[in-house]
């Protein structure tokens, strides 16, 4: 019968190389979560991820295409120890570049992420000089997928734009809540661009300390009654009527004073608020308003533009129309102005039809800032959030719908989605089925 001393000492070493033989399967990593681009320069892009529980370091693979990021072995960078940052520089100016990112410990490694892409800047943007807020949000007040509209969701629409903090806010589908909207922002110090002719779905506020509404002059004739201001005296004059032969002119006595018969036509310069609406046959709004602003002293037109939805290769072509009819018709109104869009363009880089209304602004003269920012705050949260309680990260791009175009010649120092967040799960009241956007432009 064995000793009790050779029992203790075979059992002990069974349970070690129990132990060995499981360390490897144990100490492996687990997958990293989609990773997202935080910053971004003409030759560098930071590249950020959430931490994966007994990581002791990450590696980021860099490839010209999401296959190339998910399969590439030779442009690998690794990360300063557990650090879940990291900027990889000697990249090639306003060029796509995707990433990956696997967890290592030891000489263990997890699966690769699913790949995030992203553009280097065209050129750098400076850190200072005049500057202007914008943001957009599709507040979802009317329309078939929108809740009801009570205190409680219109409390946190005004608490998500108040605590975007923009100069001008673009909003969409407010519908029969925009004047109920511009007395909240009142007191913010938010004012309501001229009131529309007819019942619109966007509206456009903006704040006073930061613009204010841009005005023209136009020559007009101007037709009222007078009174005398001939040589002569009146007093002589008979009631009811009298011909005055200085000012050739019929004079009517009317409440203790002699004013003209007909009224008087003179030449002046009117006075008109530049803003206006902007309709199309597909059923695509957008208001429009020009704006001086303070911090440069300079006009710009700021659109709240909202196109047509739809999953479809078709619905794709049809937006990019009316995006075509849209830069058409705003380039009339706005008479040399430049241009900034905003709005729910229902489009996002690798939808339907290749997203044409990027392509289209693109090709006119416009840069969506999401391409063009040099920081990013919650790129991974999808602008459009329906109503979910998860975020939902589109794969590549994030799939931001809500979108900021500026003029190419104009640089973004930041783009973010305005949501509150955990573990990537909204908290609180959701505000809408869309997330705010927003951006701080660069001007010229």
């Amino acid at each position: 019968m064995p000793s009790l001393s050779k029992l203790v000492v075979a059992a002990l070493g069974s349970l070690l190389l129990t132990v060995g033989l499981m360390s490897p399967a144990q100490a492996r990593p687990g997958r990293v979560s989609v990773p997202y681009v935080t910053a971004a320069s003409p030759h560098t892009l930071t590249v950020t991820w959430p931490a994966v529980s007994g990581a002791r370091r990450y590696s980021v693979y860099v490839g010209s295409s999401p296959s190339k990021a998910s399969h590439t072995t030779k442009r690998v960078h690794r990360s300063h120890g557990r650090r879940t940052s990291l900027k990889v520089k000697e990249l090639g100016s306003h060029r796509r570049y995707c990433f990956t990112v696997k967890a290592v410990r030891g000489s263990s490694t997890g699966k690769r992420s699913a790949p995030v892409c992203s553009y280097t800047l065209r050129r750098s943007v400076r850190a200072t000089g005049p500057k202007v807020s914008v943001a957009t949000f599709n507040v979802c007040a009317v329309s078939v997928n929108c809740k009801r509209w009570t205190r409680k969701r219109e409390n946190a629409i005004v608490k998500r734009i108040v605590g975007a903090k923009a100069d001008v806010v673009a909003v969409q589908e407010v519908t029969t809540k925009a004047d109920r909207l511009a007395d909240r922002l009142e007191k913010y110090g938010y004012v309501r661009y001229a009131a529309p002719e007819r019942k619109v779905d966007e509206a456009i506020y903006y704040r006073a300390s930061a613009a204010e509404l841009a005005v023209a002059t136009t020559p007009a004739q101007h037709c009222e009654v007078e009174p005398y201001r001939g040589p002569d005296s009146t007093v002589t004059w008979r009631f009811p009527r009298h011909f005055d032969q200085a000012t050739q002119r019929w004079y009517a006595y009317q409440t203790s004073s002699w004013l003209t018969e007909e009224p008087v036509c003179r030449d002046r310069q009117q006075t008109i608020e530049q803003e206006g609406r902007i309709g199309s046959a597909t059923g695509a709004t957008g208001v429009w308003v020009a704006l001086r602003l303070k911090a440069d002293g300079k006009t710009y037109a700021f659109v709240s533009a909202h196109l047509s939805h739809g999953p479809t290769t078709a619905d794709g072509i049809l937006r990019g129309r009316e995006t075509r009819q849209l830069i058409r018709t705003t380039r009339r109104a706005v008479e040399g102005l430049p241009v900034i869009f905003m709005g729910d363009f229902n489009s996002y880089r690798g939808g339907p039809s290749n997203d044409p209304p990027r392509r289209i602004m693109a090709a006119r003269g416009w840069t969506d800032t999401f391409d063009a920012s040099a920081t990013y705050t919650r790129p991974y949260v999808s602008s459009f959030n329906g109503w979910q309680r998860d975020v939902e990260t589109l794969k590549y791009w994030g799939g931001h719908i809500d979108r900021i175009f500026i003029p190419q010649q104009l640089g973004s120092t930041s783009w973010r989605v305005e949501a509150k967040t955990r573990q990537r799960r909204y908290l609180g009241t959701q505000a809408s089925d869309h997330n705010l956007v927003r951006t701080t432009i660069l001007l010229p």
